[in-house]
């Protein structure tokens, strides 16, 4: 039988920077769903505290406001009345080997500030476990107790991890920041966490590795569950694909009526669950509410509406003429399924880059494998647990993981290989696909210019403009990446943009809830190396725990700068000068085909020749990334910036085949 050990907080108070004592213990939820969740799933269960004396429950935790209503207050405390002997004589935490278990879980409550966080036991504990490879889950306030793990060194083994914990804003809410000696959002920062937090007191969660991480106590049972689906043994990407071979080899994912129910099921998903989604999307990239829904849950809708409505007309075989000498014949192209197809997604908007392929992919009859990405940790999770959930679990899976599950499943015959994301990894998709000769579509992205005519309205060139680039803090791959214009036009469009910025976002954009955080300290670095690269007119600041820059604008930069060798993925935008339109051209032509080129001007004769003597993805002018929202045009890139496209009618042929139908009467 598998075995999980509870560590519970022994302590009955936390001592506040005044002196005085809080009274506390372990939070009554984030003991009772978690032990739940373990029995039912066939655990055994243990209890153990320091010294093993008998754990207190924090009173406040079983209260009617605490639990959501007092029926469910009810049925906390009767699960605790339940496992009551447990709950009395606990083991000793001193007599405890952790080897002995599959899993470690520690509930929160504010007990573990006081004791657990200077525990050198647990400290112990943690360590050891976590070097055996053990699944540990901390919740809420328990994350204190990782603060007193430490290698012989004195390195702290959780140092990088991704994990969340109880935030500031929640301990604040709780009426308790101002009392506590020190806050665990603060400290895990400090000793080197790559902490997260979503909306206050919404269910969040965090896995890196074995380590499985809770916000708060409505994250209790969904933390649970998620470990024990980690130790719940698992399909092999060749079963999976195997399995999903199988369903469709019965048939059953060609017929109408199964993809458009497919499709409304994702739909479902989507309108039913998208608070959920637009909590982690906050947690992996600082996205707000309107913004999640904006780009990611609203658009995915959309393109769904819009697959709906035209599904049946794509569907229906063109008839094609037949010459003379085939008298007699009818001739007619119809829409062939693929068969399974693997999707991989990236992090800048992981649920509308993984669910618009997938909405292609189910209109085309196929069955699918949706890789999302590990850099974006909370909306893997929630895409993990909610598909499943709504879709046909025959026919659709997901598979989380990082590079060694990436390339396992590359290895795996496809029908059709979806890839958003970077030309390094994309060269290796298609590296891997090239063995099965497997078709693929390459979604990359590139260093997309902005042409700024003169004699332009720069008001308003620099308020799109800046909209465009800064939407989730500029990690967007159509995102405007340089502008070139005029030495005469610069300081002013430079002036303009810097007083777009301050529109959208204040005087201090790190306040403002419509502006995001770059996903993770790397992609940080390598941003802030940048900044050097020109003068900055507006922004230049940032704060690397926050894993925040500000909107930024760099004049008097030079071609060759640093901030020009590659596409910059954030919110850094260089003025690049030129003589005029022809410089510019030869300028955009002189580098690798961009995703996007965009342009400002009022000439028809500018317009006419950027769409003539450029080659890009797309063509947008007078407004960036707008392009995307039309669902009867094509989304792709050229050379350097992909292969293939989708959306709308193009997302349907690019996971179906084309066949051609020849039909000859014998009587001819």
């Amino acid at each position: 039988m598998p075995s999980v050990l509870f560590v519970l907080t022994g302590a009955d108070h936390w001592t506040l920077n005044d002196g005085t004592t809080h009274p506390t213990g372990f939070w009554a939820e984030e003991l009772a769903a978690p032990h739940r969740v373990f029995t039912e799933a066939g655990y055994a269960v243990t209890l153990a505290t320091p010294g093993g004396v008998t754990p207190t429950v924090d009173a406040g935790s079983l209260t009617a406001t605490a639990n959501g209503g007092q029926q469910q207050a009810d049925a906390v405390a009767a699960y605790l009345d339940a496992i009551g002997p447990e709950l009395r004589t606990p083991a000793r935490l001193e007599d405890i080997r952790p080897d002995r278990y599959d899993a470690v879980f520690y509930p929160g409550g504010h007990g573990p500030m006081e004791d657990l966080a200077v525990s050198e036991l647990s400290g112990r504990l943690l360590t050891t476990a976590l070097d055996a490879g053990t699944q540990l889950g901390v919740l809420c306030h328990a994350p204190a107790a990782l603060l007193a793990a430490h290698r012989e060194d004195g390195s702290w083994p959780f140092a990088g991890y991704r994990m969340t914990g109880f935030s500031n804003a929640e301990e604040s809410i709780g009426g308790l920041a101002d009392k506590a000696p020190w806050l665990l959002e603060d400290r895990l920062v400090q000793l080197g966490a790559d902490y997260t937090a979503a909306t206050a007191f919404a269910p969040h969660t965090v896995t890196d590795r074995t380590l499985h991480t809770g916000q708060n106590p409505a994250s209790s049972e969904q933390l649970a569950r998620e470990i024990v689906a980690a130790l719940a043994p698992t399909e092999t990407p060749a079963e999976t694909v195997d399995r999903l071979r199988c369903t469709f080899r019965t048939g059953r994912t060609k017929s109408l009526d199964w993809r458009t129910g497919q499709l409304r099921q994702l739909r479902a998903l989507l309108t039913e669950r998208g608070d959920e989604l637009a909590d982690a999307l906050h947690a992996d990239l600082g996205k707000s509410r309107k913004e999640a829904y904006r780009t990611e849950i609203d658009f995915t809708v959309r393109e769904i509406d819009h697959t709906l409505e035209h599904l049946a007309e794509w569907l229906r075989p063109e008839p094609a003429p037949v010459p003379a000498r085939l008298g007699g014949a009818t001739a007619r192209t119809v829409q062939d399924p693929l068969g399974v197809v693997l999707v991989v997604a990236p992090w800048n908007y992981p649920v509308q880059l993984l669910l618009a392929p997938v909405v292609g992919a189910l209109a085309a009859g196929n069955a699918v494998v949706a890789k999302p990405s590990e850099l974006a940790p909370a909306t893997s999770a929630a895409v993990a647990r909610l598909l499943p959930r709504y879709l046909d679990e025959d026919a659709v899976a997901v598979v989380e993981g990082a590079v060694p599950e990436t390339t396992a499943l590359l290895s795996e015959h496809f029908d059709h290989i979806f890839y958003t994301g970077n030309g390094t990894v994309g060269r290796i998709v298609m590296t891997a696909a090239a063995k099965n000769l497997t078709p693929v579509t390459l979604e990359l992205g590139g260093k997309s210019p902005v042409f700024v005519d003169r004699d332009t309205d720069l008001k308003a060139v620099a308020g799109r403009l800046a909209a465009g680039k800064f939407l989730n803090a500029g990690q967007t791959c159509v995102a405007p990446d340089y502008v070139l214009t005029d030495p005469e036009t610069a300081p002013a469009l430079a002036d303009a943009l810097a007083a777009a910025v301050e529109g959208l976002y204040g005087a201090d954009a790190s306040t403002h809830p419509e502006y995001g955080r770059i996903v993770n300290r790397r992609h940080f670095d390598r941003l802030t190396a940048l900044l050097g690269s020109g003068r900055p007119v507006t922004g230049g600041t940032y704060d690397r725990d926050a894993k925040y820059i500000a909107p930024t604008v760099l004049a008097d930069v030079a071609p060759d700068a640093p901030v020009m060798r590659e596409e910059i993925f954030g919110p850094v935008l260089p003025i690049v000068t030129v003589d005029g339109l022809d410089e510019a051209i030869a300028f955009i032509n002189d580098r690798d085909k961009p995703l996007a080129l965009y342009a400002f001007t009022e000439s028809d004769t500018v317009r006419e020749r950027l769409v003539a003597e450029t080659s890009s993805g797309a063509v947008g002018i007078g407004l960036p990334l707008a392009h995307l929202t039309v669902s009867d045009l094509p989304f792709g890139g050229v050379g350097e910036s992909g292969t293939g496209s989708y959306h709308g009618r193009y997302s349907l042929e690019t996971f179906s085949h084309r066949k051609a139908v020849l039909d000859t009467p014998m009587s001819s």
